[in-house]
């Protein structure tokens, strides 16, 4: 084959110059388009439940109980129960959470099994809350005998947030340079004193990114909590004791979806309302997260 010269070359490359401009203009166009559509239809929604939950929204709407079966009265008892239901998940998933994002990143090998494993936890991250929701009703509710419960809500959040929280986790650990692991052994720190203190606090802004994801699904899956810890509404103070754990918690999701399935029993103010005040709570939790792992990423020196 007859080798191609200087300008057969170069009319070569002109012809495929636009050829690659023209992808490249495509690709972009395509990419901002669908940027563009996804914070068109967020921007809808969003505008959508201010628009018709705001008005609905004052002091009495949100620290007083419910009265004459929820057809007025505020919503206090389900913001509070959304609460504990976030904060024990948050409580227990980063404990187990960061703990397998360790063992994965550290100490699991690159072989078959270990293969085997990141898939299975990845699947376990996509899987639909549904299916989590129906685990904790067979096990949590029915096999222990706790019964709906906030305790069986706080395992059945949990178990659904560990895998997230686990892969984060260990993406986090290995984006640390290994050059900083190196330097630890050097200084004739243990193998877990590199992991404590050094690659740990390098990968805490990773580690937070995970549970900001965490946080925004726990609070705001209503399958789960409906089927291990949900009621309906409640006018019960609450007391920090055992039996309070092993009652079931009025919450926001539960609250929406059963006044959306009941269909004009409770005024459509007070359900906009209700999905006004629990895509605030999911606001402000993610927000809170990602200030904590802004500041945090920018202590670091790489």
């Amino acid at each position: 084959m007859a080798e191609l010269t200087a300008s057969q070359l170069e009319r070569l490359a002109q012809r495929r110059t636009p050829t690659r401009k023209s992808r490249g203009l495509l690709l972009g166009i395509l990419a901002y388009g669908a940027i563009g559509l996804a914070v068109a239809v967020a921007s809808g929604v969003i505008g959508i439940v201010v628009a018709k939950g705001l008005p609905a929204i004052d002091w009495a709407f949100l620290s007083e109980p419910p009265v004459d079966g929820m057809s007025a009265g505020g919503i206090w008892p389900m913001i509070r129960g959304s609460i504990l239901l976030l904060l024990g998940t948050l409580v227990l998933a980063p404990v187990l959470g960061i703990a397998s994002g360790i063992w994965m990143a550290e100490y699991l090998k690159e072989n078959r099994i270990g293969q085997a494993v990141r898939v299975l936890v990845m699947t376990l991250a996509g899987t639909p809350s549904i299916v989590f929701g129906l685990f904790g009703l067979a096990i949590f509710v029915l096999k222990t005998g706790i019964g709906f419960s906030l305790i069986a809500g706080w395992l059945t959040l949990a178990i659904m947030s560990v895998p997230v929280v686990a892969l984060t986790t260990e993406q986090a650990i290995r984006s640390v340079p290994h050059s900083f692991a190196e330097a630890g052994v050097g200084l004739g720190l243990s193998r877990w004193q590199v992991i404590r203190k050094i690659l740990l606090p390098g990968a805490l802004p990773g580690i937070l990114t995970g549970l900001v994801l965490v946080a925004g699904r726990a609070a705001g899956e209503a399958p789960p909590i409906l089927l291990t810890a949900g009621l309906y509404y409640s006018t019960e103070k609450l007391t920090l004791s055992w039996e309070t754990l092993k009652r079931p918690v009025a919450n926001l999701p539960y609250h929406l979806a059963e006044g959306y399935r009941q269909g004009g029993v409770i005024p459509e103010k007070i359900i906009w309302g209700t999905c006004f005040v629990l895509m605030a709570l999911v606001l402000l939790v993610n927000l809170v997260a990602i200030t904590v792992r802004s500041r945090t990423r920018g202590k670091r020196q790489w």
